[in-house]
């Protein structure tokens, strides 16, 4: 019933909206249609612009061939012609009507030639339009003028050119007419842009369809994340986005959205640890403390001193595990490390002036380099304070603590070496992993910490990009090793924690691993003994 809900509100949401595929499709057929539309326009308007100037430019070359013949003149430099008959004839003669076109002349108003062969009679006698367009013909010419007109005649829109003629020493007058059909070279004209047309809207349904199924394959992984979406709940996040070969935008989103839901699921579990943890640790000092309420004998001043020191002390227990397991959930944010440029010089000098006050122990400074390096300070010195609290927690009083930071030359750059070694209790083969996992407690121990300390610890380094390393034999002590790249964009050992244990006969537990050690200043060793 749960996955019923985000299915639904996805259904309507598509309904709504549509798909990315059907908006994608969309947009871009309705720009295919934008742009035919506006090229058939801006085309076609053109064309007939070209059409209508085309057909006045020929009319207006007729007129110039009759201005010729009209103005020729024989061998002796007389005019070729003294009546305006013989103009008119020779006119009609040396016409050659292209298609859609007619020529007619006319004498004192009366129709005279015409050619033998043209597309189309300008007078038509019997016809109902005959005399309606000899009469326009007669109105419209304009004596020593020529007009260009339009008229509908036998069903066609027609563009008329009227020239008048005249002679020198001819009363006659005579009119030259030529007529287009500009109408069926329209019509010509229109049939092309259906078949534009036509021919656009095919593009576009192979065009949608290529689309289609171009579209489809393309965001299938996006359909793939949609559904990745649906199934993934609190308590399944265990399902993936398959992520697709090509290297694209849609591929690097899948593989983001793993890394996201990698990321989710890596927070729920760590909040059901933290949960669980908490539950785990604080139901112990709390059947504690409600156990000794309720055995208190409170008309015994002593004994509710004493069950109030209990209660107080099974507290502040449950405040350091619940302080611990929010350091240990904070851990995990990316933030949580915070590199800067840091003087390891200042910082060991600075680390060792405060651990040097926890216990009444030997304290010893024994190495320092003065280099810099990415290291969050507060976080590094965070560390090395759990170290040596936990060394005076396994070790006897007036032993020696041993402080150092060094600079070693690892295989892959240089790192920094932060060192704490106790000549304490030492831990088992077997624990030297354990201890690092949380509420992990090793025998022996001379306080109540949390078994969260080295946990700490080791996310400290992993956040430096380093490892914790831990050499250590029972009853020679323990030396743990922070080690991390001297600088962020090293690639450190990501092994977590390096344990050794100390075969050598005798002598405290040491680090012999000294492979690529590069040369690094000695400070003076400082030896401190506290006192109390």
């Amino acid at each position: 019933m749960a996955s019923s809900r985000p299915r639904a509100r996805r259904t309507a949401a598509t309904a709504r909206g549509g798909t990315v595929r059907q908006r994608v499709l969309s947009t871009m057929v309705a720009f295919m249609i934008a742009g035919l539309a506006v090229t058939g326009v801006l085309t076609y308007a053109a064309q007939f612009r070209a059409l209508d100037q085309r057909v006045t430019a020929e009319l207006w070359q007729e007129y110039d061939e009759l201005a010729l013949i009209a103005a020729s003149q024989g061998e002796d430099g007389e005019p070729s012609h003294s009546t305006v008959d013989s103009v008119l004839i020779t006119a009609t003669d040396s016409a050659a009507p292209s298609d859609h076109e007619s020529v007619l002349t006319l004498l004192d108003g009366e129709p005279l030639y015409e050619p033998r062969t043209q597309d189309f009679a300008l007078l038509q006698p019997g016809s109902e339009d005959h005399d309606e367009v000899l009469r326009t013909l007669r109105e419209s010419h304009q004596p020593g003028g020529t007009v260009v007109i339009t008229m509908d005649a036998y069903g066609r829109d027609l563009r008329v050119l009227i020239a008048s003629v005249t002679v020198a020493g001819d009363d006659a007058e005579g009119i030259f007419v030529v007529a287009s059909d500009i109408g069926a070279q329209r019509r010509d004209l229109w049939q092309s842009v259906l078949t534009f047309s036509g021919l656009s809207v095919m593009t576009l349904l192979l065009a949608g369809g290529v689309g289609y199924a171009i579209t489809g394959r393309l965001l299938r992984p996006l359909e793939d994340l949609r559904a990745a979406t649906e199934q993934i709940t609190v308590d399944d996040l265990e399902y993936r986005v398959p992520v697709p070969a090509q290297r694209d935008d849609i591929g690097a989103l899948a593989q983001n959205f793993n890394r996201m839901l990698g990321r989710i699921q890596a927070g729920f579990a760590e909040q059901r640890r933290f949960m669980s943890d908490v539950g785990h640790e604080l139901r112990t000092p709390l059947t504690i403390v409600r156990g000794t309420l309720e055995t208190t004998d409170v008309e015994d001043v002593e004994d509710v001193r004493e069950s109030r020191d209990i209660a107080l002390e099974e507290l502040d227990r449950m405040g350091r595990v619940v302080g611990d397991l929010s350091e240990l959930a904070a851990s995990k944010r990316p933030d949580y490390v915070r590199p800067r440029p840091l003087d390891m010089d200042a910082f060991a000098r600075s680390a060792f002036a405060r651990i040097e006050h926890i216990a009444e122990r030997e304290w010893v400074l024994e190495r320092r380099v003065d280099v810099v390096a990415d290291a969050d300070e507060q976080r590094l010195a965070q560390a090395v304070v759990q170290l040596a609290a936990n060394a005076v927690r396994y070790s006897d009083e007036g032993s020696r603590i041993r402080f150092g930071v060094d600079r070693v030359l690892g295989e892959r750059g240089p790192e920094i070496h932060v060192t704490v070694q106790d000549e304490g209790i030492g831990i088992d083969r077997e624990d030297q992993r354990r201890i690092f996992e949380r509420f992990t407690r090793v025998d022996g121990s001379r306080g109540g910490g949390s078994g969260l300390g080295l946990p700490i610890v080791l996310a400290i380094a992993e956040g430096h990009g380093g490892v914790v390393r831990l050499l250590s034999s029972p009853g020679r002590g323990s030396t743990f090793t922070i080690v991390f790249p001297q600088f962020t964009n090293s690639t450190a050992p990501a092994d977590g924690v390096l344990a050794r244990t100390d075969d050598r006969p005798d002598g405290p537990a040491r680090d012999t691993d000294t492979r690529g050690t590069a040369p690094a200043e000695d400070r003076p060793t400082a030896t401190r003994r506290n006192d109390g």
